[in-house]
């Protein structure tokens, strides 16, 4: 019989880390990792937190994977008001995947009704737009901002982290005695087969609203926390299946929480005069960190698509892209109109972003003037009436084979995987 119990749960280190022993049974064994069992790793001591809350961050990354592969799961106890929101969760991913037969199911011998004697705030945050502009808009609050190393930054990636804490301490908007960090093998504790579960990849389709939000819950019921807040990354004006959306954040709830996926109403360009209107009124700097690739030398890697449509934003609105941490490269319109060529990949979310940026330059009487402003202004013309209806999902086919094989090629060999990285970058 497929099936996983969870037998206990350990609080160790100074009730800092959380572990979690289960027995996986059948042939699910092929979706995890024999040798890495789920495991959550705070900067505060969280060891009165109770069971029931306590198990949220494992089934918060398990259970999705259950409902997809179709297993149950057994435990001990579980809080009241997460085991209704799992069933919402499942019903509206239900509804993002009509094609798929969600199965699985959870099994509770006990099931407690918790509340979080509270009303503190907290703000995931990575550093990026969404999340500064999330910031600006809720500094009334004072915010707990919690940081996660395992969801953008790899665990075993200490360099990349280590700058993500020094550019932290270096923000003058951040209190940094409200500034937590966690810990958690959250993409690494399942196989490559999860992420071929679906083809718009596990994490970024599925996962990571559920994933970022749970293994907040012993930190809430220490902190008194309930107002739990996620930035947007989207607006209501698109629709696609993701996994982080306000159907499927504001559907988390634990004990007496609310979850409120942030900034819904703000578009990228809305987000980003948001930020030079608060850097203006104050004249505390922030330097955004708006991408994690591996070739970033600092706050960002100044090249991706996404640092391209920041710093295209900036520029729009007048301002200097190197005030915001980017620096931008000498043929920055030339490698922005690679984007839109015949073999480019775009997705409907990309294109969303792209034509809030044609909308925006459209609008614009004035821009930052990085080289010449003729050759620039003629450039940021031409990218206001390209047409991008012909390019999305054009060659979504192509795009799952190579994800489908760099999947297997990390897991598989992952001396050829680097060597493969290496190549591209």
């Amino acid at each position: 019989m497929n099936k996983i119990v969870v037998s206990k749960i350990h609080v160790e280190q100074n009730g800092t880390l959380v572990k979690y022993d289960y027995e996986i049974y059948g042939s699910i064994k092929k979706y995890f990792h024999a040798d890495q069992r789920f495991y959550v790793k705070y900067d505060k001591d969280i060891s009165d937190t109770p069971e029931s809350l306590l198990i949220i961050p494992l089934l918060s990354n398990l259970m999705p994977i259950s409902w997809f592969v179709g297993f149950d799961v057994y435990l001990n106890e579980c809080d009241e008001t997460f085991l209704a929101s799992l069933e919402n969760l499942k019903s509206q991913f239900l509804e993002f995947f009509p094609d798929n037969t969600l199965k699985g199911n959870i099994n509770v011998k006990k099931i407690i009704k918790n509340k979080i004697n509270g009303n503190n705030t907290s703000l995931l945050f990575s550093g990026g737009l969404d999340s500064y502009d999330s910031l600006i808009r809720n500094l009334s609050k004072n915010p707990f901002l919690i940081s996660i190393h395992g969801a953008d930054v790899e665990i075993r990636d200490k360099k990349r982290w280590n700058e993500f804490v020094q550019f932290n301490n270096e923000e003058t908007i951040i209190d940094h005695d409200r500034l937590f960090y966690i810990e958690s093998n959250l993409r690494e504790f399942y196989t490559y087969r999860v992420n071929l579960l679906t083809d718009l990849g596990w994490w970024g389709g599925i996962q990571h609203g559920m994933a970022l939000l749970g293994v907040l819950a012993p930190l809430s019921f220490t902190y008194k926390i309930t107002d739990i807040r996620i930035a947007a990354s989207a607006t209501s004006e698109v629709s696609y299946s993701w996994g982080s959306s306000p159907k499927i954040d504001e559907n988390m709830k634990w004990a007496n929480t609310v979850v409120t996926h942030d900034g819904y109403d703000q578009r990228r360009t809305d987000k980003i005069q948001n930020v030079i209107s608060y850097v203006e009124h104050t004249k505390n700097p922030i330097k955004l960190r708006v991408c994690y690739a591996e070739e970033r030398t600092g706050y960002n890697c100044n090249y991706c698509h996404k640092c391209q449509r920041t710093m295209l934003s900036i520029i729009l609105s007048n301002k200097n892209p190197e005030s915001y941490g980017f620096t931008p490269p000498k043929d920055l319109y030339e490698r922005l109109f690679k984007n839109f060529h015949k073999d480019a990949i775009m997705t409907v979310g990309i294109k969303y972003q792209w034509e809030c940026l044609q909308d925006m330059a459209k609008q614009t009487d004035s821009f930052f003037i990085l080289n010449d402003l003729e050759i620039e202004q003629k450039a940021i013309e031409r990218f206001a009436n390209l047409n991008l209806s012909e390019i999305v999902n054009q060659n979504a086919e192509k795009v799952k084979n190579k994800k489908r094989l760099r999947l297997i090629l990390r897991e598989r060999l992952p001396l050829l995987h680097k060597i493969y990285q290496k190549i591209k970058n």
